[in-house]
């Protein structure tokens, strides 16, 4: 064997050899660009799945506070119908014929007599000739809207029967029953 055909066997092998070198390669970097693409599609999916995941619930957030403000408005809006008809019975009770309001002052009274010993009565200024014709009662100015608020002789006890007091009274004892008659069940 000569040193030619030494030289290329030599040269077949090296050729062949990096002819399996290069394939490997070639091989391993494809292996690599696919394993890449399967960790960029793994990634894509997880990132999408997170950001799907984050909308909804935002969207829930956003949903929820929606809901909440409605109900609010709602609530506030029922809030002010309340309030507007306890106003108009106020109304209601203080523009009342002279004859009538009478009626319902004497009754007050009376019945402010079977719990006290009742010297004076308060009263706002419209009623006051009402008051003053009671006998065994003496007329104090009050700043109510109606009704009175009477007191024994030395001013220990009172018993409130003002129009505000007796309406927030059945406010309070009633809100259920008035809500339902306002707005159904």
């Amino acid at each position: 064997m000569g040193l030619e055909e030494l030289k290329r066997e030599i040269l077949e092998k090296a050729s062949a050899e990096a002819g399996r070198i290069i394939k490997e390669g070639e091989s391993e970097a494809w292996k690599i660009a696919k394993d890449t693409d399967s960790q960029i599609k793994d990634l894509r999916d997880k990132s999408d799945a997170e950001t799907s995941k984050l909308i909804e619930s935002m969207e829930r957030k956003e949903v929820s506070g929606a809901e909440f403000d409605a109900k609010k408005a709602k609530l506030d809006r029922k809030k002010e119908m309340v309030e507007k008809a306890f106003s108009n019975a106020v109304k209601a009770l203080s523009d009342m014929p002279d004859k009538k309001r009478e009626q319902y002052l004497k009754k007050l009274v009376e019945k402010a007599k079977k719990e006290i010993d009742v010297s004076f009565v308060y009263a706002n200024s419209d009623d006051r000739k009402i008051v003053e014709k009671m006998s065994g009662v003496k007329y104090k100015q009050a700043d109510i809207s109606g009704g009175i608020i009477a007191e024994n002789k030395d001013g220990s006890i009172r018993v409130d029967y003002s129009y505000d007091e007796l309406l927030d009274s059945i406010k309070k004892e009633s809100m259920q029953e008035i809500a339902e008659k306002l707005f159904g069940r």
